[in-house]
């Protein structure tokens, strides 16, 4: 599924005046009943339903966005939307930051999957600042349609590529920053992909450190954060997901806390759903 195909003008709404989250949750839910999707759902279910996700934790991401979401029983398709408001307001944001921007997604109760890569796929498309920026800077419902609509259709089609080779890759993603860690997980999370794992990893000082002979040449209280993602990818979507790991990480050849390794893997049989 494509943002693009679910995303319409009359979910949109640009510099409104709001002034807190109970203001925002409301008017978020008054819009969303405008998609197709919630034709037979009242506001105030969606709202109730968004405020109880927000009760869980805050869905603000960060640098002034934050994706209200829920999943709603008896619908059978996904509404989203953006509002964007005058003033920031307060939002429990994991940079305790205010928040300006509020894409949102309501979707089925029994299509978490799905979900997920929704919400993925609007996280990371809000990442980049110039969009950011971009999106702060609209004047109409309609503009801001067009701009989101140019960069979700060129998004995929961009990931539509021919396979070549082996029909199946697998990737090591070797990760020493949390941070990185939790941007690169979500990149497989809205990824199209048969499975991936994340395998705890210990630098071999960690065990080195206990051994009497090398006694004295490590600090004891080494706590060094290493993880391993492993994740089986079509070979015609791996060009894409090296683009978008690379798009919340940084130049690759810059990087020192992220290593990606490819293999070609001549027989892979099963699958993994996750």
């Amino acid at each position: 599924m494509n943002l693009s195909d679910i995303l319409t003008k009359d979910t949109i709404e640009v510099n409104v005046e709001l002034k807190n989250k109970k203001q925002l949750i409301a008017k978020i839910a008054e819009i969303a009943c405008k998609h197709p999707a919630l034709n037979d759902i009242a506001p105030p279910e969606v709202e109730k339903l968004l405020f109880e996700r927000e009760e869980l934790a805050s869905t603000g991401l960060g640098s002034g966005v934050a994706v209200p979401h829920c999943r709603i029983k008896g619908i059978t398709s996904f509404a989203v939307g953006i509002v964007t408001t005058r003033k920031s307001i307060e939002f429990n944001s994991a940079d305790n930051e205010k928040v300006d921007i509020f894409p949102f997604v309501i979707g089925p109760e029994d299509n978490p999957k799905e979900h997920l890569k929704v919400l993925s796929g609007m996280a990371r498309l809000l990442r980049n600042p110039e969009t950011r920026a971009r999106i702060r800077e609209a004047s109409t419902p309609q503009e801001l349609y067009d701009f989101l609509d140019s960069i979700l259709k060129s998004n995929a089609s961009s990931s539509e590529t021919k396979p070549l080779g082996p029909a199946m890759r697998m990737l090591h993603v070797f990760i020493r920053d949390e941070d990185l860690f939790n941007d690169v997980l979500q990149v497989f999370a809205s990824g199209d992909l048969t499975g991936a794992m994340v395998l705890e990893a210990h630098e071999s000082t960690e065990y080195m450190s206990n051994m009497p002979v090398f006694a004295g040449f490590w600090n004891n209280d080494l706590n060094t954060f290493n993880r391993i993602i492993v994740a089986v990818v079509k070979e015609s979507l791996l060009n894409q997901t090296l683009r978008n790991i690379e798009y919340v990480c940084g130049d690759f050849r810059e990087q020192t806390d992220v290593m990606v390794t490819v293999t070609d893997l001549h027989h892979a049989l099963g699958s993994l759903d996750f």
